[in-house]
């Protein structure tokens, strides 16, 4: 059979049983002192697989303010490139009040029943583990409906108080970094967190062994079997996480058990950079993007396993390389890889017959494979070269090889930069490509390669934030500074900004200060509207934004004055400022007879001029609308 249908997620969940989600809540605390602080990504770094992590935002205030949406996808982007290839997780993002002194965010962890397979014998999965690609072994009987895949891995409350800071660059004020406490926050999605309780009564742990997860097994070890052992581990001080040749790590082990902290968090040590992002309770004007190497160890702590090198392995594991970002390669030149010529038997998996709905959650689960399938899951033999999508796919772009040749070739000009929108971005803005090869049949040899192609800044979005409080001494009434937010900044080394003020003929230009920001004050004419269209720009050329338009934010005075020469009344429609850039025209008219409040004559305005010849001598009024829709009055005397 050639579908390859990699129902793999699931943990190779052999005998899964689904049932009625439920969730862990975690309050996340911030230490109430300021310690100015930054520990930078490595500059060189593995990229490991090709996961997404889809954000579901909940509430305005991510589009009110696109800073903070530009912040919290940086977060996923880092936190994207130390994921092995899975389903993509899902997290639901909000802010909110929450109570309690110095808490910063609050979050839940998902999970399902599942009987795990080598670990068959717990009952329970974070649902961000069960997305995990285990050895390919399928969905088992697992009976799953696509509605699984709706609902989020994980939620995430920022506290909606002013207390963050949106940058992606160091704190330079008194507040949390965002960026941060988005990494940790993710990281206890993924499943850093102890979940059993300890009873400082009775100084036991209290557990059912079979509800315990992969984390808690193997950071208890051997003390698992005896409740009492278990809880003298977690209060010594001494508890580490060591797994696989990582590691140990100290762990936050107090001599008081501490529900939600103890085993949850590293050792607080500011000398190890390593653990940082991981120690308890973050001070304000830190920032951390090292995630740092005990993730490796973390993921084999949980059964997720990191794929070996091109032309390793064996032994039924699949043919996967990550990739680093000091091998990214360069959009103006052509591109090659080569076959390792290397055998390898691998098991492909075959469609399982127990799944409901199973042709779309085949189709949803293909299409996210590490190998290149077409449209109904069959496998494309030779060489594929593909770019990452931002929902997890995989689009295949143009090469130049045949099936059973060496080595394949292409120019990354080749790709559809109409299409540039839709692709996944590392941290660093780089694409993120994968290149496969099949050879015939199947189980010969086949690879997947996963690259970066260094590539045209992204397209930026915008939104109006709000209006800033009024600094100005001079022309307060005429003008207002107003923050526009805006996002997808990496892989972007300068912004320019055009500003079209209603009426100019030409807009006027002027950079971003710093793009990492993910925003801009720009001064605007309260009484007129405002376009902006901004222009990211690399070394390799620019994408041109959709325009914004920034409507006025007072609206605008006009005066109707009246003058009557004889017959006529010729009328002029003055602007309170002495700056008008509209012509607005007089259309129609009402002539009033003040004594008795009645119409004497009504019609259309003639260039500024009303006939006034049929009425008696007195004092009229008069109402006057114009081409927008708007009234005004004024008296006049025959």
């Amino acid at each position: 059979m050639r579908k390859l249908l990699l129902l793999f997620l699931f943990l190779g969940c052999v005998g899964f049983s689904y049932a009625q989600e439920d969730g862990t809540e975690v309050i996340s605390l911030g230490r109430d002192f300021f310690r100015k602080e930054s520990i930078p990504k490595p500059i060189v770094r593995e990229v490991v697989g090709g996961t997404i992590i889809q954000v579901i935002y909940e509430g305005n205030e991510w589009e009110q303010n696109l800073d903070r949406k530009n912040a919290f996808e940086h977060a996923c982007r880092i936190f994207e490139e130390q994921l092995p290839t899975a389903l993509p997780i899902k997290v639901k993002v909000k802010f909110g009040k929450l109570r309690g002194s110095n808490v910063i965010a609050k979050t839940t962890l998902h999970t399902d029943s599942c009987k795990m397979d080598p670990r068959d014998d717990l009952s329970r999965a974070w649902r961000s583990t069960i997305k995990w690609k285990f050895k390919d072994l399928g969905l088992g009987n697992a009976k799953v409906g696509m509605s699984f895949f709706d609902k989020p891995d994980g939620e995430i409350i920022f506290n909606s108080d002013d207390i963050y800071s949106f940058s992606l660059n160091d704190v330079q004020e008194d507040k949390y970094d965002f960026v941060t406490v988005a990494l940790r926050e993710l990281c206890k999605i993924m499943g850093f967190y102890f979940s059993a309780r300890g009873d400082n009564t009775t100084k036991v742990i209290e557990f059912d062994r079979n509800s315990l997860f992969p984390f808690d097994l193997v950071v208890l070890g051997n003390q698992v079997l005896d409740p009492f052992k278990a809880y003298s581990y977690a209060t010594s001080n001494k508890a580490t996480l060591s797994v696989g040749g990582f590691g140990p790590y100290d762990l936050y082990s107090p001599t008081i058990f501490e529900y939600g902290r103890s085993l949850c968090f590293f050792k607080p040590d500011e000398t190890d950079n390593e653990t940082r992002l991981m120690q308890p309770d973050l001070p304000r004007g830190t920032s951390i993007r090292n995630i740092g190497g005990w993730f490796k160890g973390f993921l084999k702590a949980i059964d997720w396993v990191h794929y070996t090198a091109v032309g390793g392995g064996g032994g039924g594991e699949p043919t996967v390389t990550s990739t680093s970002t000091d091998k990214a390669k360069r959009y103006d030149e052509v591109c090659t890889f080569s076959n390792p010529q290397k055998s390898l038997n691998y098991n492909v998996a075959l469609r399982n017959e127990e799944v409901v709905d199973k042709d779309d959650v085949d189709k949803y689960i293909w299409q996210h494979s590490s190998y290149a399938l077409d449209d109904d899951g069959d496998i494309l033999y030779g060489w594929v070269v593909s770019v990452l999508r931002k929902d997890g796919t995989w689009e295949i772009i143009p090469s130049t090889s045949s099936w059973n040749e060496s080595e394949v070739s292409f120019m990354p000009s080749s790709i559809d930069v109409n299409k540039a929108d839709q692709y996944a971005r590392s941290s660093d803005g780089y694409l993120r490509c994968r290149v496969n090869y099949t050879s015939y049949p199947v189980e010969v040899n086949r690879l997947a390669r996963y690259f970066l192609l260094d590539y045209l800044p992204q397209k930026p979005e915008m939104a109006f934030s709000k209006v800033m409080p009024q600094t100005r001494t001079v022309a307060d009434d005429y003008y207002a500074d107003v923050k526009i937010g805006f996002k997808n900044v990496e892989g972007t080394e300068k912004i320019l900004v055009e500003q079209l003020e209603e009426g100019s003929p030409v807009p006027f230009t002027y950079y971003v200060e710093d793009v990492r920001d993910g925003y801009f004050i720009a001064s605007v004419d309260k009484e007129y509207s405002t376009t902006f269209k901004l222009r990211a720009m690399n070394k390799y050329g620019e994408t041109v934004s959709e325009q914004l338009i920034v409507a006025p934010l007072v609206p605008a005075t006009y005066t109707l004055n009246s003058q009557v020469n004889g017959d006529l009344l010729s009328l002029k429609l003055e602007k309170g400022r002495k700056r008008s850039l509209d012509d607005r025209a007089l259309i129609d008219y009402r002539v009033l007879d003040l004594n008795h409040s009645m119409i004497v004559r009504e019609g259309k305005v003639d260039n500024n001029i009303i006939d006034i010849s049929s009425l008696e001598k007195g004092m009229y009024g008069l109402q006057v609308s114009d081409t927008e829709g708007r009234s005004y009055d004024t008296k006049f005397v025959r």
